[in-house]
């Protein structure tokens, strides 16, 4: 999904990616991890809630072979501050 269309609805959507990988080794596999910047917590509420209103994002996630039920087991969110000597 990312690597056809999903990143550009990210973008579309305000959601502005830094980073995306995938576990190599460990009891999570297969895992996806992806890291995005917000200014506060009303900006990353605002961009989901485009993200998921999306109608392109709406037609890849019910696309046959993408479903939540397909290819996803678990969700986990983590917000992150950067400390003072972060190079982010």
């Amino acid at each position: 999904m990312f690597n056809t269309s999903e990143i550009a609805i990210f973008r579309r959507a305000g959601l502005s990616p830094v980073f995306f990988g995938e576990t190599m080794i460990g009891s999570r596999m297969p895992n996806l991890t992806y890291m995005l910047t917000f200014e506060n917590m009303a900006a990353h509420d605002k961009a989901w809630a485009a993200f998921s209103a999306d109608p392109d994002w709406r037609k890849l996630s019910n696309t046959p072979g993408y479903t939540d039920s397909e290819i996803v087991t678990n969700i986990s969110n983590i917000f992150l501050r950067p400390t003072a000597y972060s190079q982010i």
